[in-house]
């Protein structure tokens, strides 16, 4: 089968979406927004979960009092004054999309609901768990030689939900987690070890238990080699490999060709500067994408042959950037590499 149809074509869009809104009322010729509506707007972001949050449109209104031009000014101070606080709040710019309709979008003869921001919020549902009863995992992680518990980043990759993360302490146990649904594949990366994985049975989830245990065993490795691919792009915000990508990932093959007994750990890289906003939400989408780009060249190598138990794969986030601040696409693209590491079992 030729390489170049084998590009894999998942998104990393797998959320459901839905959407509701919220309205910040003024006071006449006024574009000041009150401490208490700030509030009621900061508990709506808690009720949603800031980290579900995809786009908000603002809305700037006024009421039919003054002129068409003046009101047209009015409404886009409201506007403005709206993401403000939302900026504030934590809410990224990026996320934030504004419009201005002066007085051409009335909805009442009472002139007070008239004069308005409306935030439109567009979420993903937050998902709860699907098991009927609820189930819990404890996942533990040990060394596969020598059975001591070693320090691990888990992950919880749920089919057509958002990725869950969380973390193994020393103590090689982590705190039960509630499962959401019996369609997932849990991971566990430490330094200088190979990832585990480990999809949960159906049948395991109609045991008569509440709490399932499950022990991962890392094999401990050491690199052989670093190859870097700087070349290999993706669609924005999207796991989706872009077709220009293809001279890369032939040659990517033809090193895991060349090196058959090598294990392999992909990781996948993100372009986020150190002086752009950021908070929970963008972190765990940073985390969850470059997991997924990761992914993505794990499903490109196994369906081009290469063997699935000589590859592991990790996200990265932003963590590793080349250029902390880049000062152009060509720095940007280097931040969002992909690199892989040949290791050997010892």
């Amino acid at each position: 089968m030729a390489a170049s149809g084998l590009l894999h074509r998942a998104s990393a869009q797998l959320y459901s979406l839905t959407s509701t809104d919220f309205f910040i009322y003024f006071e006449s010729d006024s574009y000041e927004v009150t401490a208490v509506q700030k509030r009621l707007l900061t508990n709506k972001i808690l009720e949603i979960g800031g980290t579900n949050i995809k786009e908000i449109y603002v809305e700037g209104h006024t009421d039919s009092f003054a002129t068409s031009e003046y009101n047209a000014v009015l409404a886009t101070n409201r506007a403005l004054a709206a993401v403000k606080v939302l900026e504030s709040i934590g809410v990224p710019s990026r996320f934030i999309k504004m419009e201005s309709f002066g007085e051409s979008a009335l909805v009442s003869e009472v002139h007070r609901q008239n004069r308005r921001a409306k935030v439109y919020f567009i979420y993903e549902t937050d998902y709860k768990s699907e098991l009927s009863p609820p189930k819990w995992v404890i996942v533990k992680t040990i060394d596969k030689k020598t059975k001591k518990p070693i320090k691990a980043s888990i992950s919880f990759d749920y089919e057509g939900q958002e990725m869950k993360f969380s973390m193994v302490d020393k103590t090689g146990v982590s705190a039960p987690l509630s499962l959401l649904s019996d369609e997932v594949t849990i991971s566990a990366s430490a330094m200088q070890y190979l990832s585990a994985y480990l999809t949960i049975p159906k049948g395991d989830i109609d045991k008569p238990i509440d709490t399932l245990i499950y022990v991962l065993e890392l094999s401990k490795v050491r690199v052989t080699d670093k190859l870097t691919y700087q070349h290999i792009y993706f669609f924005t915000d999207s796991d989706e490999i872009r077709p220009e990508s293809q001279p890369e990932l032939v040659k990517l093959l033809a090193a895991l060709q060349r090196n058959k007994d090598a294990y392999v750990e992909i990781q996948g890289h993100m372009n986020y500067p150190i002086n752009r906003p950021t908070n929970s939400m963008q972190q765990r989408w940073n985390m969850e994408l470059s997991y997924k780009r990761a992914k993505a060249i794990y499903h490109y190598l196994v369906t081009s042959g290469v063997s699935r138990d000589r590859l592991t794969y990790k996200g990265m986030s932003n963590f590793r950037m080349k250029f902390k601040l880049p000062a152009n696409r060509a720095e940007e693209d280097q931040n969002k590499r992909v690199e892989i590491y040949l290791l050997k079992q010892i």
